[in-house]
């Protein structure tokens, strides 16, 4: 049976007894009646501490599903629900993206998550003036027991800081447009401190970043910073330290920095960014990975020329 299903269902105050233990988890008829029907008392020949341990501390997802499968024992006393595609809040309600797509009823879920894949909250594409709930996220991090994520994909959300390394530690691809994360005396984080977390991470998209006067100082304390392959800010602000980065980026033949400057940028930085331009267009060789530069007074000639050597690269 799928776990998927079997699991989502949660069992009515009626719910009757089908003489198996079921830790108040069954429900006569149902799919999750059907899955727990062969469930009984186990006699292990290895010491109780030992199946204690195996049972509450599953290394990866795949041996947690071949656990439950061997034996029943394992989900009853460590009920986790193993999504293994990627779980997406889109249209007001979750689903599980396969074919055919799946909706999820995370709100009648009783069971831990341990999201495989990716979660991904979606943009809502309406005609009306409802926007998407900021804090959709948090509503199912309690429900969180692991994350093991190739995709974060988030849009419009508030994440509180300490619940950050939960969700980031193993994404490969960060996606966050305009999402905010806070700390618990509600000042936002500062970016610097949301790729040291992301430490497996191989891209990074960052659509609102908060950014100091030391940020490019403090990213080069992160050591996996100098082999991030793909880092992309939008809407960065003046306060960014561009001296400090021009002088890495001459030094730079790992990532792939995208830098989309604020459009309140005054014209004296304007300035700097048309000579950094102007400087590495006029290099007959680049030695180093060029960044992509988008500012305001960038005319499209320059564009053009930024943007073929960009793509060039040494």
């Amino acid at each position: 049976m799928d776990l998927t299903v079997a699991l989502n269902e949660n069992p009515p105050s009626n719910s009757e007894n089908n003489g198996a233990e079921n830790d108040g988890m069954i429900v006569r008829n149902s799919m999750r009646a059907k899955f727990m029907e062969t469930y009984y008392h186990q006699n292990f020949s290895m010491p109780d501490s030992l199946i204690f341990y195996i049972t509450t501390n599953p290394k990866t997802a795949e041996l947690y599903l071949k656990m439950v499968k061997t034996c029943k024992y394992f989900f009853v006393k460590n009920p986790i629900l193993v999504i293994d595609k990627a779980l997406n809040y889109d249209d007001s309600q979750w689903s599980i993206m396969q074919t055919p797509c799946r909706r999820t009823g995370m709100k009648q879920t009783t069971s831990k998550l341990w999201i495989a894949n990716g979660l991904i909250v979606s943009q809502k594409y309406s005609d009306t003036t409802e926007t998407i709930d900021e804090n959709i996220l948090n509503s199912i991090i309690p429900k969180l027991y692991r994350c093991d994520l190739y995709v974060l994909s988030l849009f419009k959300q508030i994440i509180s800081y300490r619940d950050l390394p939960l969700l980031i530690s193993s994404a490969k691809s960060v996606f966050f447009d305009e999402v905010v994360v806070k700390h618990e005396d509600g000042s936002n984080v500062e970016v610097q401190k949301i790729v040291e977390i992301a430490s497996k991470a191989t891209s990074i998209d960052i659509s609102r970043p908060t950014i100091t006067s030391k940020t490019m100082e403090e990213l080069l304390k992160i050591p996996h910073f100098f082999t991030l392959p793909d880092l992309t800010l939008k809407n960065v602000p003046e306060v960014f330290d561009i001296k400090a980065f021009y002088v890495y980026m001459k030094k730079n033949k790992t990532t792939e920095f995208i830098l989309y400057f604020d459009e309140s940028i005054s014209d004296d930085y304007k300035k700097r960014l048309l000579e950094i331009t102007d400087e590495i267009i006029a290099k007959k060789k680049v030695d180093y990975i060029p960044p992509m530069l988008r500012f305001r007074g960038l005319d499209l000639e320059r564009r053009m020329k930024l943007d073929a050597i960009f793509w060039k690269k040494p």
